[in-house]
């Protein structure tokens, strides 16, 4: 019988199925450890479970990661799939910031890992990566159908430095919290930030 999980868990994780929360905290550990230096023991223990649980589930740590790498490009997709409010939008650039400031609030963990795995380098993370800048790409020449963008405009570049941006940002999450009055992921700051990066999209910094 395995262990019961921690009762510190949030309702919302106890009532994710057994493998849900060994994916989740395989995702957690992944994203702060790294995913070589996390063993199947770490997961077991983070997830309140036992390690045989994990392996009855995912029975290698590769499966393990192809589960999280799978469950991290689902969210992307979910998140950036469907852009018809952002082509719409008066201010298709504004509607794109919010929606991707809005997923990194909502699921920065995962977003911590892929740019983690990443920096590691980790070959399966470029599926995610890869999955990531197909998204975005898909979107920017959508908007650009509608002349809302510099008709010069190199597409492909435009969708890596969206990713690559935000990717970034999030690494460094720790140094650029440093350096403002409070954490990155404060309400207060992310709104600063998607203001800023606006701008720096729409007008540039030379005036």
């Amino acid at each position: 019988m395995s262990p019961t999980p921690p009762s510190s868990l949030p309702a919302d994780e106890r009532d994710l199925t057994s493998a849900a929360r060994i994916r989740n905290a395989a995702l957690e550990r992944f994203a702060q450890a790294g995913i070589a230096d996390t063993s199947i023991r770490d997961v077991a223990k983070a997830a309140g479970v036992s390690p045989g649980l994990v392996q009855h589930h995912f029975k290698t740590k590769d499966k393990l990661r192809q589960a999280v790498n799978d469950h991290v490009t689902a969210s992307v997709v979910a998140a950036f799939a469907d852009l018809r409010e952002i082509e719409q939008a008066d201010d298709p650039i504004a509607a794109a910031g919010d929606r991707i400031t809005a997923f990194i609030a909502g699921d920065p963990v995962a977003m911590r890992y892929l740019g983690r795995a990443l920096a590691d380098g980790d070959p399966t993370a470029r599926q995610i990566f890869d999955a990531f800048v197909g998204v975005i790409e898909s979107g920017i020449e959508r908007v650009a159908r509608r002349r809302a963008l510099r008709p010069d405009l190199d597409l492909r570049w435009a969708a890596l430095h969206l990713v690559v941006f935000n990717l970034a940002t999030v690494l460094f999450e720790g140094a650029i919290s440093a350096n403002l009055p409070a954490p990155l992921f404060d309400a207060e700051q992310l709104r600063r930030w998607n203001v800023a990066t606006t701008e720096l999209y729409r007008d540039g910094m030379f005036g």
